[in-house]
């Protein structure tokens, strides 16, 4: 038997881990979720579901993230997640461990973002040890195989040289809308050709070592056809197994963020007779589930509007983007996003009826027929997303981050009856205030 086959032999853990047990337990019935806290402080959220008989997924999150090094250090920090993928996990090369994997449901991954470290994954239920012995791989047996990075960072250099030779009017646009949205932070600049030969392959291991050191401050998440009592035992020897110093890290708000005031900025690039705007409106928010549920009547009603005016009317586009955001961390902050792209001749005129638009809701608020399709839209929507994993994943998720009310899933009805034509006339007139940001392409000036 030759070396290759040795190590496909092995299996991933060469010791299976002794674990910790429960020490606490809280459920919340109303929505069929258990919350399990280990000796060792790291939490599982538990939903079990009968939605797909074949799916369990996987969610993990923690405070810390890319803001917590310096300038110096940004791409190392986002590359560190890559950097290990690329290199496999204990003893296994990515190919080997491809191998290993062979036939088996069960995938694990790693991110940062500028807030925090995460997990994600799936599995079926009979591969559910594998993808938690997976798991606990990426916390205690990353790898560093140097010449397979250095062999991505070779292509990835080769690809954005070629891109920065001869930059899209899109690539250029977007850019300086990133640009603009964060004031021109060196730290948001976009990764050039130039910018890769910085990147220390090594440092970016530590970074990721660093980050996925700790799991103490880590609360896990498993949605799909899983029982709270089978999968316990697991639980315990994996994720009770992490380990964990009892550090309770947070993320850093470095205070980049959207110019005030009113900003407009024309890019003239490509020859094609393709005009594109994007207007961007930003501010503080009062982060609460009834001012989240009014920002996104406000969003759904005035896509209706536009809709109408711009594309049925007008047939000036093939679609308007509205869309907003609101977000708790690292602070309260909204954006409220509307973008299209029309012939450069008719972007003045497409630009006013928008704006009319708008003034039309502040003045006189939304027609009672938008509202009432907006609830009834939303509620529609509703009953599918109660019966989806991802939904539920992406919601006990974000409710533990933003540290929210895990039965507000079951308060929309309450929520709703909030939305009337006068509450949309208010949230128009709170949220189209004085931070504009508009960014127009245009094609070069013959």
């Amino acid at each position: 038997m030759n070396e290759f086959q040795k190590t496909i032999n092995k299996p991933l853990l060469a010791n299976i881990p002794t674990g910790s047990k429960v020490t606490n337990t809280k459920t919340i019935p109303e929505i069929g979720v258990t919350e399990l806290t280990f000796g060792n402080g790291v939490k599982a959220v538990i939903k079990s579901t009968d939605f797909k008989n074949d799916e369990i997924l996987i969610g993990g999150e923690s405070f810390g993230g890319e803001n917590l090094y310096n300038e110096a250090d940004v791409q190392n920090a986002k590359f560190a997640s890559a950097v290990t993928e690329l290199s496999g996990l204990g003893e296994f090369s990515t190919i080997n461990l491809q191998k290993l994997m062979a036939g088996k449901n069960a995938s694990i991954g790693t991110y940062t973002t500028n807030t925090g470290e995460g997990i994600y994954g799936s599995s079926s239920p009979q591969d559910f040890e594998t993808a938690l012995q997976l798991l606990y791989s990426q916390f205690t047996q990353p790898r560093l195989d140097t010449d397979v990075v250095k062999g991505f960072f070779s292509n990835q250099k080769e690809a954005l040289a070629n891109m920065e030779k001869t930059p899209t009017p899109d690539k250029v646009y977007y850019d300086t809308l990133g640009a603009v949205m964060s004031s021109y932070s060196s730290r948001m600049k976009p990764l050039t050709a130039a910018g890769i030969d910085k990147i220390d392959i090594n440092k970016a291991f530590e970074i990721y070592k660093e980050r996925f050191a700790d799991a103490s401050d880590f609360t896990f998440f498993f949605v799909g056809n899983l029982k709270v009592a089978e999968a316990t035992p697991l639980l315990e020897k994996y994720l009770g197994g992490l380990p964990a110093a009892g550090k309770k890290e947070n993320y850093k708000d470095l205070g980049i963020y959207p110019p005030k005031g009113k900003v407009e900025k024309v890019v003239y690039k490509g020859t094609e007779p393709k005009a594109k705007i994007t207007m961007v409106w930003t501010g503080d928010f009062t982060s609460t589930p009834e001012n989240e549920t009014q920002l996104e009547a406000l969003t759904e009603i005035l896509e209706i509007k536009l809709t109408e005016k711009l594309r049925e009317e007008e047939s000036g586009v093939y679609g308007v983007q509205v869309k907003s955001r609101a977000n708790k961390i690292p602070a309260q902050k909204f954006s409220f996003t509307i973008g299209f792209g029309c012939a450069p001749e008719n972007l003045e005129k497409l630009v006013n009826k928008t704006l009319a638009e708008i003034e039309k809701l502040k003045t006189s608020g939304a027609e009672l027929v938008d509202v009432e399709k907006f609830k009834a839209e939303t509620k529609r929507q509703t009953e599918l997303q109660l019966r989806d994993n991802n939904f539920w994943k992406s919601y006990l998720q974000n409710q533990y981050k933003n540290g929210e009310d895990l039965k507000d899933v079951l308060k929309e009805d309450e929520f709703l009856k909030l939305i009337s034509s006068v509450s949309v006339k208010n949230s128009a007139n709170t949220y189209f205030a004085d931070n504009l940001i508009k960014i127009i392409l245009l094609p070069e000036k013959k």
